[in-house]
C-alpha cells in the first residue's frame, strides 16, 4: 500500500492528499459487514477520477459462476452520496487548496474516518470531519456523520444526501430502476438486476444540527429516475459548526419478499434514525469487539507485522463476498 507510513496496530492511516493514488486508496480502505460493502470513496462530490463500488452479498450479475470471486457481484447504486454546497459553490477537494488531510481505517471498531482542512476556490476556509460505518450488529444498516466547521464563511451550507444510481462507471450498470421515491422524511431507490432478477432497495433519511442543536428546515425533495433524496441546509456564520447524520438501509430479495422490500427498507432507515448515531455505533463497536475476541492475533513484538496481519483478518471478516451456489433471486 502507498502513503500508509504510520505503524499502528489497529489502524491504516493515510496522511496527505494524493489525487493520483485515490483509486488505489479507495480499494485498500474498503469496508463491509458481510452483507454489504463499499470502497472508501468520498461522500462529497469529487471531480477527479472515481469509481463507485457498492456491493450486497449474493446479489450477482449474470455470469457463469465458476468460483466465488467477488468480481461477480453486481455493482449497485451509491448509498453514501452526500454532496455539500457552500452558497453556490460545490465542495470538491480536487479544486481546493488542501491545508491538511487524513484518512483512517479503524479496524478495531470497524469505521472509516476522514479529517481535512481546505480553502475553496471562492476563498472559503473550512474544517471537515467525516465518520461512517456499516453496522456489524444490524448488517442491513449504515450511517454517516459529516461535521463541517466554518472558519471564515458566512452564508448557507446545504447538504444533498441521496441514494444515487445516476453515475458513470467503466462498465454499464447491470440493473434497472423499479422505483425512485422521496417521501416526507425518507427516500428509497428500488432496483432489479438484469436477467438474474435480484432486487435491492436502498433507503435513507437524515438529521441536521447546527452548533449541536437540531435544525428544523424544510428540505427540498429530490426524486428523479435514478436518484432519490433531499437537499437541506441552514444559514451559518464564521465559527459555526453544522452536522448532518445520514442513516441508510440496504435490503435484498435474498432475505426479504420482494413485495415488502420498499416498505421494510424505509422502516429500517427510520428506525436507525430513531436509534441515533451513538446507539448504533456503540452496538456496532461491541459486535466488532466480540469478533476480535475470537480472531485477534498475538503481537510478538512486531507492530508492523501485527498491523498487516490484522488488516488481512479484517478484510476477511468484513467484506461482502458470499455468492450462492444457486440463484435464489429468480422468481
Amino acid at each position: 500500500m502507498t502513503n500508509y507510513n504510520q505503524i499502528d496496530p489497529w489502524c491504516i492511516v493515510e496522511e496527505g492528499f494524493l489525487p493520483e493514488s485515490q483509486l488505489t486508496s479507495e480499494k485498500a480502505l474498503s469496508m463491509g459487514n458481510g452483507h454489504m460493502s463499499n470502497n472508501a470513496r468520498f461522500e462529497e462530490y469529487n471531480s477527479n477520477e472515481r469509481q463507485i463500488e457498492s456491493y450486497v452479498s449474493g446479489v450477482i450479475k449474470f455470469a457463469e459462476l465458476k468460483d466465488n470471486s467477488s468480481d461477480q457481484l453486481s455493482n449497485l447504486p451509491d448509498w453514501l452520496s452526500l454532496n455539500v454546497r457552500l452558497n453556490a459553490e460545490m465542495l470538491d477537494l480536487a479544486c481546493c487548496e488542501i491545508v491538511n488531510y487524513r484518512r483512517v481505517l479503524n479496524m478495531q471498531q470497524g469505521f472509516l474516518e476522514r479529517t481535512f482542512e481546505v480553502k475553496t476556490p471562492a476563498g472559503y476556509h473550512i474544517e471537515v470531519s467525516v465518520q461512517r460505518f456499516l453496522s456489524l450488529a444490524q448488517t442491513e444498516v449504515g450511517a454517516i456523520r459529516y461535521i463541517l466547521k466554518l472558519l471564515n464563511f458566512e452564508g448557507r451550507v446545504a447538504f444533498v444526501p441521496v441514494i444515487d444510481g445516476d453515475f458513470n462507471t467503466v462498465v454499464e450498470p447491470q440493473w434497472n430502476v423499479l422505483q425512485s421515491r422521496t417521501q416526507q422524511d425518507v427516500a428509497h431507490l428500488w432496483i432489479q438486476t438484469r436477467r438474474t432478477n435480484f432486487q435491492v432497495c436502498s433507503a435513507m433519511t437524515y438529521e441536521l444540527f447546527k452548533n449541536n442543536a437540531p435544525v428544523k428546515a424544510n428540505a427540498t425533495k429530490i426524486e428523479k429516475q435514478k436518484v432519490a433524496g433531499f437537499s437541506v441546509g441552514a444559514d451559518v456564520k464564521t465559527g459555526d459548526t453544522i452536522c448532518i447524520y445520514k442513516y441508510f438501509s440496504v435490503l435484498s430479495s435474498l432475505d426479504h419478499d420482494y413485495k415488502e422490500l420498499t416498505t421494510k427498507s424505509c422502516e429500517l432507515a427510520l428506525k436507525a434514525k430513531h436509534s441515533a448515531w451513538n446507539y448504533l455505533f456503540a452496538e456496532h463497536s461491541l459486535a466488532w469487539a466480540q469478533k476480535w475476541e475470537s480472531t485477534d492475533l498475538n503481537e510478538n513484538g512486531d507492530l508492523k507485522a501485527l498491523q498487516t496481519a490484522r488488516y488481512e483478518v479484517f478484510r476477511q471478516n468484513q467484506l461482502a463476498v458470499k455468492i450462492p451456489a444457486t440463484n435464489p433471486g429468480l422468481f
